[in-house]
């Protein structure tokens, strides 16, 4: 036991994996249950043995995969559930065997809510609840129906529920609360979008970095409520000159980041003018157009680069330089 607890404390699990292991073991146990308490299964006692044995296993996959277990096997996994389950509901002769073969629908549905995307999370579940309803009509048990529609009603709920709590959470760790912008969080994985679809299309990608001059001041001497307006407005500012499908990112006190897709540095700086003659604030810039062995980080770096660049040329210049 001290070596299986020290192997598991030295492996990296990711929480999926933990989660998918613990949905494994309840619908082992839950077959565990079934073949010592029930009735004989139609069948054979040995498929109902079998199936305990393939869950224990399936329960154990995640733990010994740990990072290397993606998310394609969980969802094999429910797939392979509800499958089976609803081959046993089409042969049972127990109402209360068919009751306890999708009683776990609902656990089942709040994993696939929060770990999957919506869209997906609905299919896989849909086609379970089909699958479930074509095994009570090729073998109509009355008692069960009106259980059976509760408990798919349940699901609903636990499947919208998960759905909806993820999408929050994932809102509220990758948006900015002051200016409702992308923060830091979100920005790695748009950046990575981004680059990737470049790469397939072969059009620009580039990268802005806009940083508000002499922000400190305006906090030290109008109180940081008037900083934060100013903040908000200049957000809605980019927001307003930027299209629907670019990203703007606030990722620093008073810097913001623009990533532009499809479009070239003549073109970013055409729109960086606009902003500068809708805003009202003096604001520098920095920006680079994506290469070919861009990452991210490159990329921001670069832009980063001509931002300190710019500053130091408005620095020595009572001029704005573009």
């Amino acid at each position: 036991m001290r070596r299986i607890v020290g192997w598991l404390a030295g492996r990296a699990i990711p929480p999926f994996a933990w989660v998918t292991a613990a949905a494994g073991a309840v619908i082992a146990a839950s077959g565990l249950l079934d073949a010592v308490t029930s009735t004989p299964n139609p069948l054979g006692s040995q498929w109902t043995w079998i199936w305990v044995g393939v869950t224990i296993v399936l329960a154990g996959t995640p733990i010994a995969l740990g990072l290397r277990f993606v998310h394609w096997l969980g969802l094999a996994g429910v797939s392979v559930f509800f499958v089976v389950t609803s081959l046993q509901m089409a042969v049972s002769t127990a109402p209360v065997a068919s009751i306890n073969n999708f009683v776990l629908y609902p656990m089942l549905s709040c994993y696939l809510g929060w770990f999957y995307r919506r869209w997906v999370a609905r299919l896989v579940a849909g086609c379970g609840f089909a699958l479930s309803i074509i095994g009570l009509t090729v073998n109509p048990i009355d008692t069960v129906l009106l259980t059976w529609v509760n408990i798919v009603l349940a699901s609903i709920f636990c499947l919208e529920a998960a759905g909806y709590l993820r999408k929050r959470l994932d809102r509220e760790i990758t948006t900015d609360p002051l200016t409702g912008l992308l923060n830091r969080s979100g920005l790695d994985e748009r950046i990575d979008q981004e680059l990737s679809r470049a790469a397939r299309t072969g059009q620009p990608v580039t990268v802005v970095i806009v940083d508000l001059d002499d922000f400190k001041r305006i906090n030290d001497e109008r109180g940081h409520a008037a900083g934060d307006r100013l903040l908000v407005e200049f957000a809605a500012a980019l927001r307003a000159q930027t299209r629907p499908y670019d990203a703007v990112v606030r990722i620093g006190g008073d810097e913001f980041l623009l990533v532009l897709p499809a479009t070239s540095e003549p073109e970013a700086l055409e729109r960086i003018e606009r902003l500068r003659g809708s805003t009202r604030e003096r604001w520098s810039f920095g920006l680079a157009v994506a290469g070919p062995d861009d990452t991210g980080h490159s990329i921001r770096e670069r832009a980063d680069q001509r931002l300190y660049a710019h500053k130091a040329a408005r620095k020595n210049t009572a001029f704005d330089q573009p």
